[in-house]
This record gives C-alpha cells, sequence and structure tokens, in this order.
C-alpha cells in the first residue's frame, strides 16, 4: 500500500480498530520485498469494543531489506528481522472477509505492551498538503494561485534559457 503521508494518517484515523497485537508468529515471504503475514493475539484496544482483547488477529505487514533494490513508492516497509523479533505491535486494523485486515500499513513494533498509544493521529495530519496551508479551509482559488505561479515561472525560465542560447550562439 503506496500512500502519500496524509494518507496514511487518514487510513489510520478511520480504522475500526486501534490495537496492540502480542506477536505469536510471523511468517515472513520467501523474497524481499513482499508482505509478511502476522499472527498474534489483540492485547490493548485503544479504540474498538473492549471485549476483542484476546481475540486471535492475523494481518499483513510490508517488508524489505535494507539491500532490496526499490523504487522510491511511499510503501512504509518494516525490516523483516526486527518484525520476526517484535513481541508486540501497534497496528491500526479493519474487519475484512471473517478476519482482519491491516489498515494503514503503518505499524510500530514495541518491547513490551504500553497503557498509551504510540501512534496518535490528528485531522490536521490527515489533511491533504493544500488543506492544511488553508488551515483546514479548503480553497480551491489556492491551488490555482499555486499554478499560475508555477505556470509564470516556467515561462520565464524558458524565456531565460532562450535568451541566453541566442546569446550563446552569436
Amino acid at each position: 500500500m503506496a500512500l502519500p503521508p496524509h494518507e496514511y494518517a487518514r487510513a489510520a484515523l478511520d480504522a475500526e480498530l486501534h490495537v496492540q497485537v502480542t506477536v505469536d508468529r510471523v511468517e515472513l515471504p520467501p523474497a524481499t520485498p513482499g508482505e509478511a503475514v502476522v499472527t498474534g493475539h489483540i492485547a490493548r484496544v485503544f479504540r474498538g469494543s473492549p471485549s476483542l482483547c484476546s481475540t486471535p488477529v492475523s494481518f499483513s505487514v510490508p517488508v524489505c531489506r535494507e539491500d532490496d533494490v526499490m523504487a522510491p513508492c511511499g510503501t512504509i516497509w518494516t525490516l523483516p528481522e526486527m518484525l520476526k523479533q517484535a513481541p508486540v505491535m501497534e497496528v491500526f486494523l479493519d474487519s475484512h472477509e471473517g478476519g482482519f485486515r491491516n489498515a494503514s500499513y503503518d505499524n510500530h513494533l514495541l518491547e513490551a505492551l504500553t497503557d498509551a498509544p504510540m501512534r496518535v493521529y490528528t485531522e490536521e495530519m490527515a489533511r491533504e498538503p493544500v488543506q492544511r496551508r488553508t488551515a483546514g479551509r479548503y480553497d480551491p482559488r489556492e491551488e490555482r494561485r499555486e499554478l499560475l505561479l508555477y505556470g509564470a515561472l516556467s515561462i520565464i525560465g524558458l524565456a531565460v534559457f532562450c535568451w541566453a542560447l541566442v546569446r550563446w550562439s552569436s
């Protein structure tokens, strides 16, 4: 799942569950990059029904090794060695086909359970960059101003380049 940062925050805020899971098993993919499957039990519930404590869960986590060659994509990768050793994970989950799926892929590996969440998102973090600059009030004129500014700068740059080319060739 490759998203811009504000979309990961939005996915986390929209997730049904925000939980910490005690990890029972991690199945790494045969090759990386790939998807590891984490199996465990819900141990802390920060969002969702407290009755979910002790519920078995299984979900995927994108993993890659440090020496994997990949194009930039926005995926939040986890090192498989660290994932294998993590006794606890904090994750955002959604119900999916009789089980759960990782809702935001912004996983937090922990040494132990905590009483308070380690990952906290705000509405401000989930706003698109243009909306952030306008203090949450979306203003389409802001986008038009940016396009006009970039367009004008591009035209000026092109004119300077052409002028320099003419001067250089004479």
